[in-house]
């Protein structure tokens, strides 16, 4: 019985972590940006006929830059995904990781369309060579 109330408290608060971040205030729903992160090269040599494809970043923070300010943060899934709820614009979509890399994070400029949501890749450099 303790086991199950533990698992379900757990479920609970991983469910109410994956919904934590990402709201812009005043912002509609229908504009803003969804993206992978992407972390690669993961060999230091590929070889044909065995790729090693770059990896998503799970669980790391992303923001969204308008003008050298930060106008709106988020966190990637466990698959590397985040969504960020913007208002039609020009921004700067990075990764934030910690300092003195690598990894080093690649800044991303994207446009949000005036409906929708634009998608991006946002890259980050493993080091590995």
């Amino acid at each position: 019985m303790r086991r199950r109330l533990l698992v379900l408290a757990l479920a609970i608060a991983a469910l109410s972590l994956a919904s934590c971040g990402e709201r812009v205030s005043g912002s509609k729903a229908d504009t803003g940006v969804r993206g992978v992160v992407l972390a690669g090269p993961q060999c230091p040599v590929e070889q044909a006929g065995s790729p090693c494809p770059d990896e998503p970043m799970s669980y790391i923070e992303v923001r969204a830059t308008a003008d050298g300010s930060i106008v709106a943060t988020g966190r990637t899934d466990d698959e590397g995904r985040f969504e960020l709820l913007l208002p039609p614009g020009d921004y700067v979509i990075e990764a934030v990781l910690p300092a003195g890399g690598p990894p080093s994070a690649k800044p991303t400029n994207v446009t949000v369309p005036e409906r929708g949501f634009s998608q991006v890749t946002v890259l980050v450099d493993t080091g590995i060579r």
